[in-house]
């Protein structure tokens, strides 16, 4: 077994923190992992990993190692990628993403990158452990990474809007707070779970307890958009699910709440190892909303 393989074990353990997580980025069984592991701590002469209830964690020793040798290891594994890759086929990206995010946003700006794509769907923390598990390249999550082998860069707001069937009625803008939360809570509503903590906050806003009776609740925000279209009710619905029905005059905004609304922050997250990685960035670049960005350089400013 060449020592090569000891250390891109070692740092497999190290961003993975677990042996079975190191298996997994290095399709091997645990037991292989550990032997080698094992086999490095003999020829280094200490131990360079504790076990803890929350998984190996590095020694100081292992600290040291890491810093010495992970660029080196990371520099090989990037020169055999590059090998692998002919110049007429063009590079693979894993992808995961919410459904309703990559149907709505993300599938539009993928075009023309020069990438192939496979994309899986599924939600943040769940999305984040294949990632550092290797089983996707990237993850589009509002879930921010702990693991430190993992990278991320921010692409925009997640924002949300209060929106109801075209041919409703809206309230009068000159409505009072404590009306207006007497009037939402007359209305239908239409929901991904009984869970409602944005509508509660919501009305906290209007000095109201969120009341409202959910006559449909479906666990799908597609289906929540289309209910809303069909007249079933009001939705809190996040800003790129309604674009095109806004557009398309199918919904209409019922109050503008989007800076009540705590809001959250699309992520793209991606292994330290592959932060070279050209299509990887430029999927960040095609994703990402520069006005959001403005915008809050706009606000700093006029705080100073």
């Amino acid at each position: 077994m060449s020592q090569m393989e000891w250390y891109r074990n070692f740092i497999a353990v190290y961003r993975a923190g677990s042996v079975s997580g190191a298996a997994k980025l290095r399709n091997l069984t645990q037991p292989a992992v550990s032997q080698q592991l094992a086999l490095l701590e003999d020829a280094v002469g200490v131990p360079l990993f504790v076990r803890t209830p929350r998984g190996m964690l590095a020694t100081e020793k292992g600290e040291a190692l890491y810093a010495q040798v992970f660029e080196a290891i990371d520099k090989l594994e990037r020169i055999s990628r590059g090998i692998r890759r002919t110049t007429t086929t063009l590079p693979t990206i894993r992808l995961g993403a919410p459904a309703e995010y990559f149907h709505a946003y993300v599938l539009d700006r993928l075009q023309g990158l020069g990438v192939n794509f496979t994309v899986r769907f599924g939600y943040g923390r769940d999305l984040l452990n294949q990632l550092e598990m290797g089983t996707l390249d990237v993850a589009l999550t509002t879930v921010k990474p702990t693991q430190k082998s993992t990278h991320f860069q921010v692409l925009s707001k997640k924002r949300f809007l209060l929106v109801g069937p075209s041919h409703w009625e809206n309230p009068d803008p000159e409505t009072s707070p404590e009306e207006l939360g007497a009037w939402l809570n007359g209305q239908p509503w239409v929901n991904y779970s009984m869970d409602a903590p944005m509508h509660r906050r919501l009305l906290q806003h209007f000095g109201s307890r969120f009341e409202g009776q959910f006559v449909l609740t479906v666990p799908d925000l597609r289906t929540v958009l289309r209910s809303v279209e069909l007249g079933y009710g009001l939705a809190v619905l996040p800003e790129f699910l309604c674009t095109h029905a806004l557009q398309s005059g199918t919904i209409k905004e019922i109050w503008p709440v989007r800076d009540l609304v705590l809001q959250d922050q699309w992520m793209l997250s991606y292994r330290e190892v592959d932060g070279d990685r050209e299509e990887i960035h430029a999927i960040a670049a095609a994703l990402r909303v520069p006005e959001d960005f403005r915008t809050e350089a706009r606000q700093a400013e006029a705080l100073t």
